[in-house]
């Protein structure tokens, strides 16, 4: 918290119009030149992007928007290939954020896997918390990096200045600061997932390092969840907007202008099908789907007796189930429809051409998640992932299957009240259905699905195509869908009070049918939206 203050501090010394541009501070003009890209798989729009980064000189932030499957990342890390092979002598000097040690880390391994350019290992360096765990990083990562006896720290100010490459997570790039790194050290500031990023956490690099000369690019998806924020007053004051998605408040980023923002179209993830109908709703139907029509995904259909239409990899599975949940705990499981994710997997593995590392299930509710695992690891499938929207973001599995866990209709007005699981909020529905490559499939109870207007959507998207099975349908109403409160966007929830028990199997002596609980005052007791 003391950093997120001072990084908001810092950033009185910049100018407002190098942070939002307003029409006053007039349009630039970025000059570029033909790039000879190093990969070879870039697109038009992802040339486009990465030559705007270099011919900027300063001023606002350059933002490359990436919806899901586009390649944001690998357009980031051609333009910092591009400069550290082509500005040696121009002294470009390169910070890159991400979200978090995973996601850094990631990014550390792209730019090293890159065999047209070798980055000495001199010139490159991945800045670490001390609190992370030494063997939390990859062993063959642990050169870049500088430890005493198994503790991260950060080198002193000599050493730092010499990096050409500094590669941290949002919050440790503070400790640059700390050393007495200056405004200007860095030429280009990248910030990747940077919609994920709560505005005093981007301010952490550009307010305490940036100069007029300072290029910082954004890349990320406004349409994607945004900051983990835990009060729902600071919330209210808007500290769950990320900076990337306050730039697009502004003309300059939400006209599209090429000056300021690339926008990434080709979608290489999903089957055509997948993508369609979040590229209506979310993108304005510009997502080109490139994923090739004889790749596995077609294979993957072909084979499994799942679909009743083979060419449409979209599955509802309708499921009357029962809310349920054990002594105090607040989080909800639904055994029946936990029942028929393991069905699907054990018919999905059964012919063999699925790993379970290939498998993802996605669910709102940590006690779906707990009961979920532990199934699958008395299956011998411990590699299926089970985890939050939250926990699946930047992610892609061939299969992935999404269990929404609320099903007594009479618990609807209290989750209007408060706003549980995935009915509330349209990016997680969007991060949910974006990450299946091959096949997605959704278990839940038609009649609560209906009621949202996104998943209203996706229900019949798949009735319309021949591809749900289950429960009696609720009738079709042609009138607009009552939505959720707008208290949308994301809130850390890890609060979670643990079962009396312990105990993760789905026989308890304390389960029963739930009844609506008393309302809380502290978020974190009721809902499960954790990363």
């Amino acid at each position: 918290m003391r950093r997120l203050y001072q990084a908001v501090d810092a950033s009185k010394d910049l100018e407002m119009e190098m942070l939002f541009p307003s029409e006053s501070y007039g349009s630039r003009l970025i000059e570029t030149s033909t790039l000879v890209p190093i990969s070879c798989s870039l697109n038009e729009e992802q040339i486009c992007s990465v030559e705007m980064i270099l011919g900027c000189k300063g001023g606002p932030p350059y933002v490359i928007y990436g919806p899901p499957g586009t390649g944001k990342t690998m357009t980031i890390i051609e333009a910092i290939l591009q400069l550290y092979q082509n500005r040696k002598h121009a002294r470009a000097r390169i910070l890159v954020c991400a979200p978090s040690n995973s996601a850094a880390d990631h990014l550390l391994e792209k730019l090293l896997s890159e065999k047209a350019v070798h980055i000495q290992e001199k010139e490159i360096f991945r800045l670490n918390a001390t609190s992370r765990p030494f063997e939390d990083i990859k062993p063959d990562l642990i050169r870049f990096c500088l430890f005493d006896e198994h503790i991260f720290s950060c080198p002193p100010l000599c050493a730092l200045t010499r990096y050409r490459i500094i590669i941290s997570t949002y919050t440790s790039a503070s400790l640059l600061n700390a050393e007495g790194v200056q405004r200007g050290q860095f030429s280009h500031i990248f910030l990747d997932e940077a919609g994920q990023a709560s505005e005093p956490e981007s301010m952490i690099s550009i307010s305490n390092f940036c100069n007029r000369d300072t290029v910082v690019v954004l890349a990320g998806d406004p349409m994607q969840l945004g900051p983990v924020i835990f009060s729902r007053d600071a919330e209210s004051y808007g500290l769950g907007k990320s900076y990337l998605e306050r730039l697009f408040e502004y003309e300059s980023y939400s006209s599209g202008d090429e000056n300021y923002v690339t926008k990434l179209v080709r979608n290489y993830r999903c089957h055509p099908e997948i993508l369609h109908l979040p590229s209506t709703l979310f993108y304005e139907g510009e997502l080109i789907a490139c994923k090739e029509s004889n790749d596995e995904s077609t294979s993957l259909m072909t084979l499994t007796n799942l679909l009743p239409g083979k060419n449409f990899p979209v599955l509802f599975f309708g499921i009357q189930g029962c809310d349920e949940r054990e002594g105090n705990n607040p989080s909800w499981f639904n055994r029946i429809e936990a029942s028929k994710v393991v069905e699907i997997i054990k018919k999905l593995t059964t012919r063999g051409n699925l790993s379970d590392s290939d498998i993802g299930v996605i669910t709102p509710y940590r006690q779906q998640v707990l009961k979920l695992k532990k199934t699958l690891e008395n299956m011998d499938m411990p590699d299926i992932k089970v985890g939050s929207v939250e926990q699946f973001q930047g992610q892609e599995k061939k299969v992935i299957i999404v269990s929404t866990v609320r099903s007594t209709i009479k618990h609807n007005d209290f989750d209007r009240v408060h706003c549980l699981g995935f009915l509330s909020n349209p990016r997680r529905f969007n991060v949910a259905i974006t990450r299946a490559i091959s096949l997605l499939i959704v278990t839940g109870n038609p009649h609560i699905i209906s009621k949202d207007e996104y998943w209203n959507k996706l229900l019949w998207h798949c009735v319309d195509h021949d591809s749900y099975q289950g429960c009696a349908l609720p009738e079709k109403s042609l009138e607009p869908v009552d939505n959720y409160p707008a208290y949308e966007d994301r809130i850390n929830y890890d609060g979670e009070q643990p079962s009396s028990s312990g105990e993760a199997g789905w026989d308890h002596p304390g389960s029963s049918q739930a009844e609506i609980p008393e309302p809380v005052t502290d978020e974190a007791q009721w809902s499960d939206g954790w990363r």
